[in-house]
């Protein structure tokens, strides 16, 4: 690995609007498995407060190998965010969305719960 330390540029703000910590690093484009470490970085900011400041970096290149790697686990990994959804319509076929909610029936002081099996259970 190769390691080169240059300048950062940080921003921190923790307000009622925004919450965020940006790291900027002066005139280097870093790329997939490759690190970053800030040295001696500011940990907390009270509320309301917005910082700015420049601190050095020491930027840990990655080899050919962990640069592939990274870059196709990576893809790998953002398929798993295609099935998010907020609706109750699934498209996959592996379960039958949505669920009908089980029918309950009161019967001395027991309740029978048909479950989606199709079997009817005594509780």
């Amino acid at each position: 690995m190769d390691k080169e330390i240059v300048d950062c540029q940080i921003q921190l703000s923790n307000t009622a609007e925004f919450l965020y910590a940006h790291a900027e690093l002066k005139g280097v484009e870093i790329g997939p498995g490759d690190q970053v470490l800030i040295h001696d970085p500011l940990t907390h900011i009270e509320f309301g407060q917005q910082m700015e400041f420049t601190r050095k970096a020491t930027i840990s290149r990655a080899g050919l190998l962990s640069r592939l790697w990274t870059y196709c686990t990576a893809r790998l990994e953002l398929t798993m965010l295609y099935e998010v959804s907020f609706s109750t319509t699934r498209f996959s076929h592996t379960k039958k969305y949505p669920r009908q909610k089980p029918a309950q029936h009161q019967v001395d002081n027991t309740t029978a719960i048909n479950l989606n099996l199709g079997k009817r259970v005594e509780v």
